[in-house]
């Protein structure tokens, strides 16, 4: 199995490198050859895509709030700090779309001056969230507010699709965009 793998990916290279007319081979071979004679640095526009960091997801979730990732980035969840309470979104492993789960709350459990407080925030369907299902979770309890203006960390724990997924939980304290 193994050696046919290896005879089929050796045809194939002979294949594309056939491919090439002479004239196509010879300037590629003689640019090659000038790049890598040259002691000129190379100059990139940007990393290519292989290179490119494997934590490649926005610094903010697409609602402007902190990112939490969850199960090795399998899932993220973004909390959303406003005046009038506070949401978490349930967002897909790049961060830029929201992922509707069926599940009836999430638990965020933080610890702040010796202190460990729970607090669940329950299925607020979006708009655009299916019936029985939810991407947004939210809490308008005054103390998890007051805790997290005051810089206080934990986890946040949610089952999805019969599995348990933790992130750890940290609010950013640039307050751009919303007052307290």
């Amino acid at each position: 199995m193994k050696s046919a793998f290896t005879f089929l990916t050796l045809v194939a290279f002979a294949a594309l490198v056939g491919c090439n007319s002479g004239a196509d081979q010879s300037a590629s071979t003689s640019a090659m050859n000038t790049v890598a004679d040259s002691d000129e640095p190379i100059i990139m526009d940007e990393m290519p895509p292989m290179l490119d960091d494997a934590h490649a997801h926005p610094e903010h979730g697409p609602h402007g709030g902190d990112l939490v990732e969850l199960g090795k980035e399998a899932f993220h969840a973004e909390l959303v700090h406003r005046d009038n309470g506070i949401a978490m979104y349930v967002l897909d492993g790049s961060a830029t779309q929201q992922v509707s789960v069926a599940s009836e709350k999430l638990v965020v459990s933080l610890k702040q001056d010796g202190q460990v407080a729970t607090f669940d925030l329950t299925a607020n369907p979006d708009a655009n969230d299916p019936p029985g299902q939810t991407s947004r979770f939210t809490s308008s309890d005054p103390k998890l507010d007051q805790w997290l203006d005051a810089g206080a960390e934990g986890a946040v724990v949610i089952q999805i699709e019969g599995k348990s997924y933790t992130g750890k939980v940290a609010h950013d304290h640039d307050h751009a965009g919303h007052n307290h």
